[in-house]
């Protein structure tokens, strides 16, 4: 068995061996989609329903380095993360499972440098195809070959969990970026936050929801402090207004759901929220 097929963390974080599995992938047409998706969900996290195939991944810089136990307790936060999306989607009705495989459990993925994320909007967005090029793979789409043929999976996102400080972002793909490099869609993750408070599981599900469709509620870079004061007084508990160390606490938002495609009941409220193309004032 070489490297590329060892996948040694499953959703019940239990050692496996997937077995060869065929599997024809059907496109969904955009006609079902819950929202007009436009350039968007142009690559491997198109649906967020039915099987979801998850890869994690550790990787770190020169001078640092994940221990054994931290990793655990990282796919830990992943599963509850899991569980969390699964009983939101059951609230819409929509069945959600995961399963899934990690690179860098026993031995960190070494990059020459972390981009560390700073809430910009200028980050780097190709850090799933270097990491792929580590550890085997030709391109993303050789991986996400991998995944059609070996697994019951039709979707599928990719989890860097970063040692060290930094502000996640979401690398969604669309039909304007090079389809060999950015079509396999990922997150990048760190172990604790620039204000070295530790990662939340919340954001973990936060950047995942990102990959599916759905818009920050809080101020950012395309976001004005104006649509988060409304977003405040509608959801108030949204995991794209917020997280928590409390899953409890949060939810996703008619809105969110909609944009992910599990809300089939639009409102003419939601296009307000709809991100800038220019920077927000």
């Amino acid at each position: 068995m070489n490297f590329l097929q060892r996948h040694l963390f499953s959703s019940q974080t239990q050692m496996h061996i997937l077995k060869p599995i065929i599997l024809i992938y059907l496109i969904i047409p955009s006609l079902l989609m819950a929202q007009s998706v436009g350039k968007w969900r142009a690559g491997s996290a198109y649906s967020l329903e039915g099987k979801v195939y998850t890869l994690s991944c550790f990787i770190s810089g020169p001078d640092d380095e994940w221990t054994y136990d931290e990793k655990v307790n990282v796919l830990n936060q992943l599963n509850e993360t899991h569980a969390w999306l699964k009983k939101q989607a059951s609230a819409y009705q929509i069945k959600l499972t995961f399963e899934g495989g990690n690179f860098g459990l026993e031995k960190d993925i070494k990059l020459k440098k972390i981009e560390r994320g700073t809430a910009s909007g200028n980050e780097r967005t190709d850090l799933v195809s270097e990491v792929f090029k580590k550890i085997g793979y030709k391109s993303p789409l050789d991986y996400y070959d991998w995944v059609k043929e070996n697994t019951k999976s039709k979707n599928t996102h990719v989890i860097l969990f970063a040692k060290g400080k930094g502000n996640g972002y979401a690398m969604p793909s669309s039909t304007e970026m090079n389809k060999k490099l950015y079509f396999t869609e990922g997150a990048i993750l760190y172990e604790k936050y620039l204000g070295n408070e530790p990662l939340a599981s919340s954001s973990i599900a936060h950047e995942i929801l990102h990959l599916y469709g759905a818009w920050d509620l809080y101020k950012t870079y395309a976001q004005p402090k104006s649509r988060e004061d409304k977003a405040k007084k509608i959801y108030p508990n949204s995991i794209m207004l917020r997280t928590s160390y409390d899953f409890d606490e949060l939810e996703v938002d008619e809105l969110t759901a909609w944009l992910i495609g599990w809300n089939k009941s639009p409102k003419s409220s939601f296009e307000w929220f709809r991100p800038s193309d220019t920077p927000a004032e």
